[in-house]
């Protein structure tokens, strides 16, 4: 008979099918960092724990001896996959480089070739006896190589706990979970295998290796699967958060930090024992922001951290998941908006300059067309004014049925004062005229100069009788006026002549044309 099914035979299939199994479920995730490494580590433990098995089920010396090499392959695997999974999932290595990966397989390989020549120097194993009757249990004595490549094992799993535990104590205090499901999982095997080598197993010879191997992928498959504690593995909170120029600060439900990256510490002076404390007592020095935590919805707030150097910040307040009776939480980001607050500010200033010069051109633009249709001299409307309006006034006093009344003024003998007093004086009494007329009229009247020393008078709403008045009272006022410069007795006059809309014509040139002839 070759083979005897022990009951821990039947243990041991039944973890290289376990084995398998998690192997297989892994590959579901296998976008995760390092999960493949992972997946391949359960299937070598697989192939371990059948090689174990079988040989603990053969009878054959030769046969389990065979057995045996075979599972130096499935051991020496498993320490480099499980290896190579930390430095993978720890973002040391991404895809492995060549040298990596050739420092990986030397104890593998070492020890499957010490293995296969063992009869040729005796170095793995020097003997072997009988384990406990009825136990199909053979007893390896080993030799010095054995202890070489055991030490070499648990150099392999002291690099993978350190490696997997250094990455988790930088998680956030909230994912400790994360922490303790990988010390479990590095702890299994180096137990089982402690306690094969001291001789300690519950039956002697009994190799736990490969069943606390799977234990380890057990306890990372369900941290990684149902758990959902490696969603945010370390290496990516390093990358993104730790390395993240704006400010990141997470606060519990009770108020206190339970997070914080550099950026924050360094943009909001936070003191290096932050996490863990209050964030009232460790955001003292920002008042501003405590109100905030209170918030069940979105908010923001600008800081001045300083004033020389100019350090704006932008604080942004997010409520975490809603519990029953509020949020659980706040996250904070702060970030450095000194640069958008320049560009604010300079921009801002631009637009009131720009608008500044905007009001200053149309006052320009105003002026310009102010003077345009005023005369220089007496600030009453010029002729080109009348050209402009005049049209309009006749085709509401059409519209209305209205009389519009026209009166042409000329100041008598004005060449000869000219010629006799200097043109100043000629000046002066133009000016004056103006005046009087702007004076002497109503607010919808309008007075033009049309040029020299003629000027009109347009009449909305009077017919002959009022606009014949109206000159009349206007020549007496300007008679009764002293002019600097005339001599005395020898006072300005004026001579007028009126016509009138629609009694002596019905279009503006024909209008100035029958008072031009009263005149």
């Amino acid at each position: 008979m070759s083979w005897q099914w022990t009951p821990l035979a039947i243990v041991l299939l039944t973890t290289s099918a376990l084995a398998v199994g998690v192997a297989i479920g892994l590959l579901r995730y296998r976008r995760i960092g390092g999960i493949p490494a992972l997946a391949a580590t359960m299937f070598a433990v697989a192939w371990w724990a059948l090689a174990v098995g079988l040989e603990s089920a053969a009878v054959p010396l030769r046969l389990k001896i065979l057995l045996s090499t075979l599972e130096y392959a499935g051991s020496g695997s498993s320490a480099a996959l499980f290896l190579l999974f930390a430095l993978r999932y720890t973002g040391r290595t991404a895809g492995g480089s060549r040298r990596t990966l050739a420092f990986l397989w030397v104890l593998p390989v070492a020890q499957v070739a010490l293995a296969a020549t063992n009869d040729l120097h005796h170095w793995i194993w020097t003997g072997f006896t009988s384990g406990p009757p009825g136990s199909n249990i053979l007893v390896y004595h080993h030799g010095p190589a054995f202890f070489i490549v055991v030490v070499g094992l648990y150099i392999y799993l002291a690099l993978t706990t350190f490696l997997l535990v250094s990455s988790a104590l930088h998680a956030p205090v909230a994912q400790r979970r994360q922490t303790v499901a990988i010390l479990v999982a590095a702890v299994f095997p180096i137990l089982g295998g402690l306690l094969y080598t001291m001789g300690l197993t519950p039956v002697p010879g009994l190799n736990l290796a490969p069943i606390s191997f799977l234990l380890s992928g057990l306890t990372l498959s369900i941290a990684i699967v149902p758990l959902h504690l490696f969603r945010l593995v370390p290496v990516a909170r390093e990358a993104l958060i730790e390395r993240m120029s704006d400010g990141i600060i997470v606060v519990d439900a009770a108020g206190r930090i339970v997070d914080s990256n550099p950026a924050a510490q360094a943009l909001l002076s936070l003191p290096a024992e932050a996490r863990g404390a209050e964030a009232a007592h460790a955001l003292a020095i920002w008042p501003e922001i405590a109100p905030h935590l209170l918030l069940h919805e979105e908010s923001h707030l600008e800081l001045t951290a300083s004033q020389d150097p100019l350090l704006r910040l932008d604080v942004r307040v997010t409520p975490l998941k809603r519990g029953i009776t509020g949020p659980t939480g706040h996250l904070l980001v702060v970030r450095d908006v000194t640069g958008q607050y320049w560009s604010e500010t300079m921009l801002q200033e631009a637009n009131e300059e720009l608008h500044a010069q905007v009001q200053e051109v149309q006052r320009l633009q105003k002026e310009l067309q102010e003077q345009a249709l005023r005369d220089p001299l007496t600030k009453v409307f010029n002729r080109r004014y009348l050209d402009e309006a005049f049209p309009r006034l006749l085709e509401r006093a059409t519209h209305d049925g209205r009389p519009l009344a026209v009166v042409l003024f000329d100041i008598d003998l004005f060449k000869r004062t000219n010629d006799t007093y200097g043109h100043r004086v000629g000046d002066k009494l133009l000016v004056v005229l103006g005046r009087l007329l702007t004076h002497l009229t109503r607010p919808g009247d309008i007075v033009c100069r049309l040029g020299g020393e003629e000027f009109v008078l347009v009449l909305p709403g009077a017919d002959l009788s009022t606009a014949v008045g109206r000159a009349d009272e206007i020549r007496r006022a300007f008679s009764a006026i002293t002019v600097p410069g005339l001599a005395p007795g020898t006072g300005p006059t004026l001579s007028a002549g009126v016509a009138v809309f629609p009694d002596h014509s019905v279009t503006p040139d024909e209008l100035m044309h029958a008072a031009d002839g009263a005149l």
